[in-house]
């Protein structure tokens, strides 16, 4: 007779192993599906529960372009052009957008961003198009009704709550945005969670296939492991 009690532990880990799993499948090994690019170091915010380190360095532009060369001839490949910096401060930041659009029609550019520029360079932004624009909700940032109601007509920008640090006001303010995500904090391993009210928990790990499916290249050329 079967005993579902036996098995239920593994069936609380199914979704994630069949999600491991497809990951691995899905591994090109002639170039990743993904890849962060850190444009710049720099970030004009001090987040408490960030892990970067004080630098302001920047990624030389044909380094930058070289990384997409590489790429093209995979065929389509999404890009995240942030990592621990402030992609808005790259000063290039808008032909960093284009040659990764023009190398290939299908690439997609994923942009995260905390928000605190985004009044200034709207139209700039919309007219770069990225694919997506991911605003991790942070006090610093405040929109005008103005780059709202531009931001809502263009529909690529992603309001992104993180649990442990939104107050209820923000929730509040955003709860008609057609675009939200709600997600904990992430752990870097350089700080204790518990800071922030998160009680640590023991989850199973399984094989990581990250470095394989989505590593990051930091602005000054250095492939990072996770």
């Amino acid at each position: 007779m079967f005993d579902v009690t036996t098995y239920a532990p593994w069936l609380k880990r199914l979704p994630s192993l069949l999600y491991k799993l497809a990951a691995q499948a899905w591994i090109d090994a002639r170039w990743p599906r993904h890849l962060f690019i850190e444009t710049t170091a720099a970030c004009n915010l001090t987040c408490d529960y960030c892990p970067r380190e004080p630098l302001r360095d920047c990624m030389d532009f044909g380094l930058f372009q070289r990384l997409i060369d590489e790429g093209a001839h995979v065929g389509p490949r999404s890009y995240s052009l942030h990592l621990f910096g402030e992609p808005l401060l790259y000063p290039r930041w808008r032909d960093a957008i284009s040659y990764i659009h023009a190398r290939h029609g299908r690439n997609r550019v994923l942009l995260t961003t905390n928000g605190t520029a985004v009044n200034r360079v709207v139209d700039d932004l919309i007219a770069a198009n990225p694919d997506l624009v991911l605003w991790t909700w942070r006090p610093e940032a405040r929109f005008t009704d103005a780059t709202k109601a531009k931001l809502r007509r263009w529909g690529k920008f992603r309001v992104r709550f993180i649990q442990e640090i939104t107050p209820t006001e923000a929730y509040e303010e955003w709860r008609t945005w057609p675009n939200v995500e709600n997600r904990p904090l992430h752990n870097y391993g350089e700080f204790d969670l518990a800071t922030f009210g998160v009680r640590p928990t023991v989850t199973p790990r399984y094989p990581c296939g990250h470095l394989w499916l989505a590593p990051a290249v930091s602005w000054n050329g250095d492939l990072l492991m996770c």
